[in-house]
This record gives structure tokens, C-alpha cells and sequence, in this order.
């Protein structure tokens, strides 16, 4: 790819990144309940796209297997699950908390990953583990014993990046017999769904909520899934696996700035160190175990 391609691939990518930057933002200006927001948030994407999908896939829609549907549907409420256990954590503990803590998500990948298929886990990716972890026990223990319920949301934010794993995790499999637009339906869709009866289950009020509310639910589809997190999905097809994993370490970064300029959320020291931890483990784990896959593929070609 020549330099001006690449180079307006990045500014692409980039611009995905503050799109999911935006969205601790967005939520915390939100007065619904944290379900009600994940459900709109999901809901919108998926009529976003719908009538792509029923014109361009149907065809593949209809070649799915009943078991593509059940693995879509289970990875559709991992997703949920995740929606809601990191949405909660962002009124309990700071942005910055949060969205580093819930970035660990592509540590439990692999912790996933070795415990279910037995892949194994470079030396290297290893130590970036254990820095990773480091950094997110001093900020999950930062908050205990505190009355503010930080530990709590702190619990919550790695709760979803667990959560966050096994959606990936069953996606990875997925996305090898189905396009991303196909994938991305069913799953949101079947997220949808789900988040729908769990607020008809606690007879959360679908409605009543403020017009401000209703565009920022609006924004957060758009600008957060659709221009943030489709973006970088559609990245894959220029630039490595890495490259967009490193990417994607922009957001707690990018989401914390937003958070001193517009919330006048200060992080504390610990939060620092610990997210600098964090964010420094990440770097190298996701380095060097796109490498190692890099060189399996050699191998294996």
C-alpha cells in the first residue's frame, strides 16, 4: 500500500478511536438506566444494519446453519452481558477506571483461549500479561474498603471485559464463515433482544426518558459502534491484527482526556500508575502474540 494510502487508513483508524473514546462520555450525561442504554444503544445499530444486510446478505442469511444462529445468539448475550456490567461500572467508578480496566479484555481472550482450545501463550505476551495484571489489581483494589462504591465499579468494569472475551472468542470462530455486516446483525440483533427482556424482566420503563436522552442513545450507536468500533473492524482488511489492537489502546487514553476536559474528572495517582501499567502490558502482549500467530500462519502456509 502506497504512503497516502496508508496514511489515510490511519487518520481513518484514528478517527475510530475517538469515536469510541466518546462513549464513557456520552454515558455518564445519560440519565436512563444502565440496561435501557445498552438496549437503544444495541437497537439502533442493528436497524443501522438491518436493510444492508437484508439486501446485500440475505443469501447468506439463509445458507446459515442452525448452529451459526445459536453461537451468534450466545455471542449476542455475552455482548449484552458486557453492555451491562461496564455501563454500570461507569457510574460507580471513574472513566479512567473503567475503560482500562475493561481494555484487559484482550488478556481473558487469551486465558479463554488456553483454557478451552489449549492455545499457547509466548514467554513475552506472558510478562505483558503479568504487567497488565499488576496494573489492574492496584486500580481494582485502589477503591476497597471505600464507601463511594469505586471497588464495586472497578469489579464491574473487569466483569465486562470478561464478558467482552467470550464474545470475542466465540466471534474469532464466527467470523471465519460469515461476513463482518452478517455477524455484526445477528449478533447485535440477538443482543438486542436480550437486553429487551432483561428490562421487561425488572420492569425497567422503556420510555419517559428525556429528548437529550434519546440522541445521546442515537450517538452512541452511530458515533461510538458504528463510527468506532466498525471502523476498526473494517481496518483488518488494510493493516495487521496488531496494529489495530494497538489502536484500540487509544481509547482509555483518549476516553480519560475527554474526561478532564469535559467531566473535570481528575485520575488519581494510582489510577496512573495503574492504567500506565495496564496500557504498557496490553502493548506487549498484543505485540507479541500477534507475532506468534504471525508465525504459525508461516508454518502452517
Amino acid at each position: 500500500m502506497k504512503d497516502k494510502e496508508m496514511l489515510k487508513v490511519h487518520s481513518i483508524l484514528f478517527l475510530g478511536v475517538i469515536g469510541i473514546s466518546f462513549s464513557a462520555i456520552i454515558i455518564r450525561n445519560i440519565s436512563a438506566p444502565p440496561t435501557i442504554i445498552a438496549m437503544y444503544r444495541l437497537l439502533i445499530t442493528t436497524l443501522l444494519f438491518m436493510p444492508f444486510t437484508l439486501t446485500r446478505r440475505i443469501q447468506e442469511l439463509k445458507k446459515a446453519t442452525l448452529r451459526d444462529y445459536f453461537l451468534c445468539c450466545l455471542s449476542g448475550l455475552f455482548l449484552a452481558l458486557h453492555f451491562i456490567t461496564w455501563i454500570t461500572s461507569l457510574f460507580h467508578t471513574s472513566v479512567a477506571a473503567s475503560t482500562v480496566l475493561v481494555s484487559m479484555q484482550p488478556i481473558f481472550t487469551a486465558l479463554v483461549a488456553f483454557i478451552l482450545f489449549r492455545e499457547r501463550i509466548g514467554k513475552r505476551a506472558l510478562v505483558g500479561m503479568m504487567i497488565a495484571i499488576i496494573g489492574s489489581s492496584i486500580i481494582g483494589l485502589e477503591g476497597f474498603g471505600n464507601e463511594d462504591g469505586s471497588f464495586y465499579g472497578n469489579m464491574l468494569a473487569l466483569i465486562g471485559g470478561l464478558m467482552g472475551a467470550l464474545y470475542v472468542t466465540i466471534g474469532r470462530g464466527m467470523r471465519q464463515k460469515m461476513s463482518n455486516l452478517t455477524y455484526g446483525f445477528l449478533v447485535y440483533g440477538s443482543c438486542s433482544i436480550v437486553l429487551i427482556l432483561v428490562n421487561i424482566f425488572t420492569k425497567t420503563p422503556f420510555g419517559g426518558y428525556s429528548t437529550i436522552d434519546y440522541i445521546y442513545f442515537a450517538a452512541l450507536a452511530i458515533i461510538c459502534t458504528v463510527g468506532g468500533h466498525t471502523v476498526l473492524n473494517w481496518g483488518l482488511k488494510y493493516v495487521e491484527a496488531s496494529k489495530i489492537s494497538t489502536f484500540m489502546l487509544g481509547e482509555p487514553v483518549g476516553a480519560t482526556f475527554l474526561a478532564i476536559i469535559i467531566l473535570k474528572e481528575l485520575p488519581g495517582i494510582l489510577q496512573i500508575i495503574g492504567g500506565v501499567l495496564i496500557l504498557l502490558g496490553l502493548y506487549i502482549f498484543t505485540g507479541m502474540s500477534e507475532r506468534l500467530k504471525g508465525k504459525r500462519a508461516a508454518t502452517t502456509n
